[in-house]
Order: C-alpha cells, then sequence, then structure tokens
C-alpha cells in the first residue's frame, strides 16, 4: 500500500512510500521514486492506505523508479437472473420506475432547532410519494454550538397544550423533530407506502462515534419518563413506535456504511465524508481537467472500500475500529453510491456500472440545502424475452435507466 514517508503533513511526490504486506516481505517499505511517470506523461493519483502493483526497477533494494502502477481492481458489476429481472419489474413494479429519494443531514440550520428543511423535504416527499427514501445523519449534529455544550431546548407542549422550552437528551431532540416528523407523514396520509432508510454520521449525538457505526437504536431497553415541565421520554428515539404491528417495516436503519438492495438494485450508502477526505490527501499527475470527483469515487470501486484512505487526515479525524475493518469494505460493486459530501453535487456514472450520487446537504448554514430524487426504470420487457432462457444473467445497467435530479430545498 502507498504509505508517507513524513510523520506530519500531507503526501507528496517526493515522500511516498509502498509498504509490502506482513504475510510476504513483514511490512518492509521501499521509496518510490515518480519522475519517470512525470516525464513519460503518464497518469497516476495516489493516497495513503491505496493498494497498489508498481511496476519498474529497483537496483539499490532502497528505491523503486515506477514505470506504471496499477491501482486495484473492482468487483464484477451487479447482475441479476432473467426471472428475477422478470418478478421484480413486471410483477412487483408492474413495468413502473422505481423512485429513490435521498437527503443528507444536518437537517436543521446552524441558528435554530426548527427542523425547517427537513419538514419541507418531507413535503416533496407528500407529493412525489417515493418508493424509497434514504436519510443519511447527522440527524442531531454535533458540531452545533448547542450540541457541543450539552445544552439542547426545543419547543414542547405540556398538557395545557401551552408551548414551553425545555432542555432535553439527546435522544429526545431526534424523537420530537425527526421521529415525529415523519410519523407526522405517516398520519397524514394512510396509504403512503413510502420505506425510510436512515444511516447514522460520526457526527451524529445520539449514535455511537467510530467508523464503522451500528445501526441507530434506543439507549434503554425501555424509556425513562421525565416529568420536568412536561413529560418526556429519555433513552428512546422514537422509531419503533412507526414498525410496531406492521408486517413489512417503514423504517430501516441501517449500518455506517451499508449495502442494501431495493429490488434488484444494490445501492451503497455512507454518511462519511470520504470524497472530501480522499481530495484533501491526494497527489495526481498528468491526468485530464475536470475529472476530479469522477477520479477520487471511482477509487472507492478500485479499492473495494467504503473509506480507502488510511490513515485518516489529522484536520478530519475518524475512529477507525480496525478490529471491524472487513465492515467498510464493498461486498460488491453497487448499483447506486450514495456518497454525500460538502464537494460539488453530482451525479456520475463510474466504470460503466456504478452511478454515484453526492446529494449535498439538506441544511446549509441558515440556509437549505440540496437533495436528490431518481427513477430507475425498467429492463424493456423485449431484452428480457431475447437474453436466452431464465436463468441466463444479466447486469442491471442501472447508468443507462435511471434518471437523476439533484434539486434545493
Amino acid at each position: 500500500r502507498i504509505c508517507n514517508e513524513a510523520h506530519e503533513g500531507q503526501l507528496n511526490a517526493t515522500s511516498v512510500l509502498l509498504e509490502g504486506s506482513s504475510t510476504t516481505c513483514g511490512g518492509s517499505r521501499v521509496s518510490v521514486d515518480l519522475s519517470y511517470l512525470k516525464a513519460s506523461k503518464q497518469p497516476y493519483s495516489l493516497f495513503p492506505g491505496q493498494i497498489v502493483a508498481i511496476q519498474g526497477m529497483n537496483v539499490s533494494g532502497q528505491e523503486i523508479n515506477a514505470h506504471r502502477i496499477y491501482d486495484g481492481a473492482p468487483h464484477p458489476p451487479s447482475a441479476s437472473t432473467v426471472k428475477e429481472l422478470k418478478a421484480f419489474h413486471n410483477d412487483r413494479q408492474e413495468g413502473k420506475p422505481v423512485k429513490i429519494m435521498t437527503a443528507s443531514g444536518p437537517f436543521t440550520t446552524s441558528d435554530c432547532l426548527s427542523y425547517q428543511p427537513l419538514v419541507d423535504f418531507l413535503h416533496i416527499v407528500m407529493d412525489q410519494m417515493p418508493d424509497v427514501v434514504i436519510l443519511t445523519g447527522p440527524f442531531v449534529d454535533l458540531r452545533r454550538e448547542e450540541e457541543k455544550d450539552g445544552v439542547t431546548i426545543v419547543d414542547l407542549m405540556d398538557d395545557e397544550d401551552t408551548t414551553i422550552e425545555q432542555i432535553v437528551t439527546y435522544e429526545a431532540v431526534f424523537a420530537t423533530k425527526v421521529s415525529s416528523l415523519i410519523e407526522e407523514l405517516f398520519a397524514a396520509n394512510e396509504e403512503l407506502q413510502t420505506q425510510f432508510v436512515l444511516v447514522p454520521s460520526i457526527d451524529d449525538a445520539t449514535a455511537k462515534l467510530v467508523y464503522p457505526q451500528p445501526p441507530l437504536g434506543d439507549s434503554n431497553a425501555v424509556p425513562v419518563i421525565l416529568e420536568i415541565g412536561g413529560a418526556t421520554e429519555t433513552g428512546t428515539i422514537g422509531l419503533d413506535r412507526m414498525n410496531n404491528g406492521r408486517q413489512i417495516p417503514r423504517v430501516h436503519c441501517m449500518s455506517n456504511p451499508c449495502t442494501f438492495r431495493v429490488n434488484e438494485i444494490t445501492i451503497g450508502a455512507t454518511s462519511t465524508d470520504v470524497l472530501f477526505h480522499m481530495s484533501a490527501e491526494e497527489i495526481n499527475s498528468n491526468l485530464e481537467p475536470g475529472t476530479r470527483l469522477r477520479r477520487i469515487a471511482q477509487h472507492m470501486l478500485m479499492q473495494q472500500s467504503f473509506y480507502p484512505l488510511f490513515p485518516p487526515p489529522l484536520s478530519f479525524p475518524v475512529n477507525l475500529d480496525m478490529t471491524r475493518m472487513k465492515n467498510w469494505l464493498l461486498p460488491c460493486s453497487p448499483d447506486i453510491m450514495i456518497v454525500p459530501s460538502r464537494l460539488t453535487c453530482f451525479a456520475s456514472s463510474i466504470l460503466d456500472s456504478t452511478v454515484f450520487i453526492n446529494p449535498g446537504h439538506l441544511a446549509r448554514g441558515l440556509t437549505g440545502g440540496t437533495y436528490s430524487i431518481m427513477e430507475i426504470h425498467p429492463i424493456e420487457s423485449n431484452a428480457l424475452e431475447l437474453s436466452g432462457g431464465e436463468e441466463v444473467s444479466l447486469q442491471h445497467g442501472v447508468p443507462d435507466r435511471i434518471h437523476v435530479e439533484i434539486k434545493r430545498v
């Protein structure tokens, strides 16, 4: 893998080391000379932690003169049998497209806890009636001053329907400002079939502050009722009551990162801003202008990892649990990757197999931000009939049948 010779500072063209595996060479390191690649105009893009193979000359045993760099290999594209695709597209979808909306936190502006951007977004959900809504944290943002100080004040109704201000726990903020809004959405339209997928963030006050993160959940097995000013539950985030007694859950809490399926469509999602972290640490040369975001996204597929950077940048601390490193590896090449970032919003096909989407953040400072909406159309019936049999495996080809819009809330 690629390492930085300097213990401090960013990687540069003169500080690149190649570290071997512990099984083959005991983790020995050798310097890498990139001058031949620069002189011959060969493109390269390197970052700490990147798994590569280097072709070149190592005359002294101390430095390898790189002539070519092989920077990983992706999983094969996702595929399903014709029988499965017919069941999804003809029986379940009835020939209609799957509609998915995505939004990433923070979900309220930096000056208050009104969660107005989330309210506006859920109004759009009510109007669009998508099949799936994917929300990635932070839901209760630890970067806000109130959360940093541990003083979160929300407006609650007492027994006399009078609005009072009360200091509450982080779980109570989630329950009253996130869970309650989603619950009101279903109460307003009992026929709504939309399913919500919630992914935590390392900036979430109600989640474990480690990567990879377990799904959101209650901190107490039995909620505790406090009677201070007004009755409020503590130790619960209030999501369970939306799934109680339902055969098909309305809300699904996933880990960060996670991979899941909507019919045949494989979706990968992480709330960690890996694009921004990698862009700050990457060095490159001889690359085409305007390919930065696509290149960084491609690294995730080539390295088969949701977070291929190691170690994390000191300026953007990420508490990596190295004992669970396998949990942030990509188990496959997803059809869609949700990668919210502070970088420019985009939707782009990578390696002709995976559509990367950066929906931006639903709240930006004092104003509302952006979200994405996508429609994935079914494969044409003629193409399925002419494929050669029910058990023939077909690539999903989502980039050819998806329409993505990134809109402002």
